[in-house]
């Protein structure tokens, strides 16, 4: 199945607004906000099924415009059936001028011999601000898959005006390597990518206080300052619930502090 969503937003009076919003079966895009004059859109992606079929083919177009202010939360874990052949998702992010985008969708579940390739390409213009977390689980647990699907691979690239600032390729095939292993996931079970950029944010201050809160916690953590402004935090772990809380707490801080 082919399936579309495409969010446009522009801000008005200080508060951002859904401009357009077009999706196809399965998905639904829901206003979350409970303040409607909240300066921040937060929107709930939403599906009717159970997860991510084999051939399924997903499309996501967010455009953001001046000074507008968006969140993305999903509404449940992203699940990747057993496929014979693949699943593809591409996502396109524009931010134009101080605009500002959140995504924080909940984590990925991949079944035993599922094989998927997602593609994130993110437009920064002058002073847009991006928060974007993912986050990737062994599998289903409960029924002893731990990393038994077939190939899982995210590519995120992200251009700061129209230059290639941030390019991320992480590439799973079990059978040629065991993820468990050293120099992989530690003989941790599920990581949680998270990047930030900021033109005018003080990432050493920012960086210091992420340490200090994540110095804490039972994981395995680095956090690297990106070649502009910005910050890639990952973390390893064995417990998606964790994660996530770690991952919205991070957001957090970095909301507080870090523009």
């Amino acid at each position: 199945m082919i399936s579309k969503v495409s969010i446009e937003t522009h801000e008005k009076s200080g508060v951002t607004q859904l401009k357009s919003a077009f999706f196809t079966m399965p998905f639904k895009v829901v206003d979350v906000r409970e303040d409607k004059k909240n300066a921040l859109l937060e929107l709930m992606l939403m599906s009717s099924s159970p997860g991510i079929l084999d051939e399924d083919e997903l499309c996501f177009d967010y455009l953001l415009h001046e000074n507008s202010k968006l969140e993305v939360t999903s509404q449940s874990y992203q699940r990747l059936f057993t496929m014979e052949k693949k699943a593809i998702q591409n996502t396109k992010v524009t931010l134009k001028e101080n605009a500002f985008l959140c995504y924080m969708p909940q984590p990925c579940v991949p079944h035993k011999k599922s094989n998927f390739k997602s593609i994130n390409n993110i437009y920064l213009e002058k002073n847009a601000t991006l928060i974007w977390g993912e986050i990737l689980t062994c599998g289903r647990k409960i029924k002893n898959e731990v990393f038994e699907f077939t190939n899982y691979q995210n590519i995120t690239k992200v251009y700061k005006e129209k230059k290639l600032v941030l390019f991320e390729n992480l590439y799973l095939n079990p059978k040629e390597a065991n993820p468990m292993n050293v120099g992989q996931f530690e003989g941790y079970t599920h990581q949680l990518s998270l990047i930030f950029l900021n033109d005018s944010s003080m990432i050493n201050v920012l960086k210091a206080k992420i340490y200090d809160y994540l110095e804490t916690k039972d994981c395995l953590f680095g956090v690297s300052q990106t070649p502009t402004n910005g910050l890639i935090v990952k973390i390893l772990h064995c417990k998606a619930e964790k994660l996530m809380e770690w991952m919205k707490a991070l957001t957090r801080i970095i909301k507080n502090d870090g523009f």
